[in-house]
């Protein structure tokens, strides 16, 4: 004789299946450790009440659990990180090699609307708060590459869009986030996207010694 198994057994006994399995991997993760720096990088922004531009070291961290770097900046008092996932990293070194080749061709000749967009864009992410970080705020904004002149001086340009606030509760009038472009001469944004390289944030974690997701760890052989 068979018989029926009810319906609330075979679901806790999946549920106990999938439980014993564990949580499937991340599949974003490069490495389960903590966020370190990458190191720095020179980055402009706009002068305040200046039709001129300010230059900052801006550093770069990386977390390996979510294969993601952020640039943490202060802009009108408030401090901004700017994340980049890896897709979206390599989508800035394509956008400024081709504005290298643009550059040296002497292409550069968009109106400036077009000239910010002119390589296309990413949807991002940013997180702010006040002088001592915390995350109150958070955003999906959309980031354009493209260039911007200052006075005779053109600029690869990173611009990211205004979006609201994601944590806000006001829902009336939400927070949102700044218009905020990044300014990049050639010889910074190819500092930024060597950071951004994959290649040299393996071989950061190597030197902070992390060992990547899924290596395995060599036997050591005491008879020597």
């Amino acid at each position: 004789m068979h018989h029926r198994i009810p319906a609330a057994a075979l679901i806790a006994a999946c549920a106990l299946a999938v439980s014993c399995a564990g949580a499937p991997p991340n599949p974003d993760m490069v490495a389960d450790a903590d966020p370190f720096t990458l190191g720095s990088v020179s980055v402009s922004f706009d002068k305040f009440f200046s039709q001129g531009l300010t230059e900052k070291a801006v550093p770069v961290v990386f977390d390996p659990r979510t294969d993601t770097a952020y640039l943490q900046f202060t802009y009108e008092t408030v401090t901004y990180r700017q994340f980049w996932n890896r897709q979206n990293r390599r989508a800035f070194s394509d956008a400024l090699a081709r504005y290298r080749t643009d550059f040296e061709a002497g292409n550069l000749s968009l109106p400036p609307a077009k000239a910010r967009r002119a390589y296309g864009a990413v949807k991002g992410k940013t997180e702010w708060g006040q002088v001592s970080f915390s995350v109150n705020a958070r955003a999906f904004p959309v980031i354009e590459a493209g260039y911007q002149f200052k006075g005779d001086n053109p600029y690869f340009t990173v611009f990211q869009r205004e979006a609201e606030n994601t944590l806000s509760s006001n829902s009336d009038r939400p927070r949102r986030s700044l218009k905020i472009t990044l300014y990049f001469t050639r010889a910074q944004g190819a500092g930024l996207a060597r950071v951004f390289d994959q290649s040299f944030i393996l071989e950061r974690l190597d030197a902070e010694g992390i060992l990547p997701q899924g290596k395995a760890v060599p036997d050591e052989y005491p008879f020597h």
